[in-house]
């Protein structure tokens, strides 16, 4: 059972870090910053979720509570991050729309 448990933990992650490179890569190729920390997340996803795979199949459980503090650590910060950037993005198109400029 613990085979099945880490096998699909693996697919998770390779599915979430192919996902969160081609997010990020795009992010930096175009320079959005939202697609950016998304991209990190998916990236982030797929480190936790490999290390809660390697942690089923060696049946080793601090592996496992790396993982989730690793997991809820990493998420709040780009959770945060996002909300700073969306806050940003609101206020400079409210700027934007009433004529008034950054730097006024």
């Amino acid at each position: 059972m613990s085979d099945l448990i880490a096998a699909l933990l693996s697919l998770a992650a390779v599915v979430a870090g192919a996902r969160g490179a081609r997010v990020l890569a795009r992010g930096l190729r175009e320079a959005r910053p939202l697609d950016v920390v998304r991209g990190l997340r998916g990236v982030v996803v797929a480190l936790a979720a490999a290390t809660f795979a390697a942690g089923t199949l060696l049946a080793t459980p601090g592996l496992i509570v790396l993982g989730a503090v690793f997991l809820g650590e990493e998420l709040y910060e780009t959770g945060v991050l996002a909300l700073i950037i969306r806050s940003g993005e609101r206020s400079g198109m409210a700027n934007a729309v009433r004529g008034e400029s950054f730097y006024e």
